[in-house]
């Protein structure tokens, strides 16, 4: 009986930070700065071989970038939203 090939999993496709930056049109420094900030949870960057040049998960960056867009609230003032406090003269 024929040995049964062991199943790769399909490579998933990945970009250094340049290219990410590039894809979301923003700078390099921005996405660097987040992929270093451990608050942001970024998985760890793999690396191809020869290569020192980190690479990201390109539809884990993706989701990621879409949650945080999500997230900002740019443009609106929020020291000017009503605050219910208690009245001070009751």
């Amino acid at each position: 009986m024929p040995d049964v090939p062991e199943r790769q999993e399909p490579e998933r496709e990945t970009m250094t930070i340049p290219k990410l930056a590039e894809r979301v049109g923003k700078s390099r420094t921005l996405i660097h700065r987040l992929a270093t900030n451990p608050a942001e949870g970024w998985p760890a960057p793999v690396f191809k071989p020869g290569s020192s040049r980190p690479e990201y998960d390109v539809a884990w960056f993706d989701e990621y970038w879409a949650q945080r867009q999500a997230g900002i609230r740019q443009g609106r003032r929020t020291d000017l939203e009503s605050k219910e406090e208690p009245d001070a003269h009751d």
